[in-house]
């Protein structure tokens, strides 16, 4: 009995694994980075020159030891740092634009750290699922409290979060089920770019196969996804091509058909 069989066992369904997609890659561009460069000389391993393009309906996988420049580059996409290069989303420069601007174009964040980042464990599963879609929510400058607890019930129905109801606070559920609200909320709006950092970190087995599950469905219906795991099997499994981080740069480009977890951490310990 190995580890990935035990698993699956577990959730009653196979897990993901390279060469099971049925679907195409588009051709369409949908997140493009060309020469990124983060501007920050209090970060020990800032991005520099990374360059890639993601097309429509691909999933690429980013691999790396923690603190290689994945926080960074995310950082760089969402707005939140100055860069040098270019950041295009849906084939319109979105360089100079602000987070904001960003989400209105398609983007869309799981963040690395789900209780730093991504919840107000303090505050109801509502008004958590509605941060990043309040335009969408409000009725001029007011939050339609009625619209935003609908949305809720309807992220928790689809994504199977475990809670009596959308009047809770987030802090009560497990980590696995925060994971899911957090997802949930990011997929709900069907976003054109997704860039999950760790979208499965700290959660059970079955949670893991649940999120790999929503984001396969979403890439299958048009969204393009960059994907940041430490989780090797989880890079292998979902991605369409892998790209490598070390020292703030990209230092290979892999096709999970042929690469190994072995190839990998060569890669990402610069040992290559």
């Amino acid at each position: 009995m190995d580890r990935l069989k035990l698993a699956e066992l577990m959730v009653g369904s196979d897990l993901p694994s390279h060469g099971k997609r049925t679907t195409k890659v588009g051709e369409k561009v949908q997140l493009s980075a060309h020469n990124l460069t983060v501007i920050a000389k209090d970060r020990k391993n800032p991005v520099r020159n990374v360059s890639f393009d993601i097309f429509e309906s691909e999933i690429i996988g980013v691999a790396g030891v923690d603190g290689n420049g994945q926080f960074e580059l995310c950082e760089a996409l969402l707005g939140l740092v100055d860069i040098q290069g270019t950041v295009e989303i849906g084939g319109k420069d979105a360089s100079n634009s602000n987070v904001r601007q960003r989400l209105d174009q398609g983007l869309a964040y799981i963040p690395f750290d789900r209780h730093r980042e991504g919840l107000m464990l303090a505050a109801s599963l509502w008004e958590n699922a509605l941060l990043g879609h309040e335009d969408s929510l409000s009725r001029g400058p007011m939050i339609d409290v009625d619209a935003a607890k609908k949305s809720c019930q309807e992220i928790i129905e689809r994504f199977g979060v475990m809670t009596p109801n959308e009047l809770v606070p987030a802090f009560v559920l497990s980590g696995g089920n925060q994971q899911k609200l957090v997802v949930g909320r990011n997929l709900a709006k069907a976003p054109k770019v997704l860039i999950a950092a760790h979208p499965t970190r700290g959660i059970d087995v079955g949670a893991q196969a649940a999120v790999w599950e929503e984001i396969r469905r979403s890439r299958d219906a048009g969204m393009s996804v960059l994907l940041v795991s430490a989780d090797l099997e989880e890079i292998l499994g979902l991605s369409d091509r892998i790209l490598v981080m070390f020292d703030g740069e990209i230092s290979a480009e892999l096709d999970p058909k042929s690469a190994t977890p072995q190839i990998l951490g060569k890669y990402m310990t610069g040992t290559q």
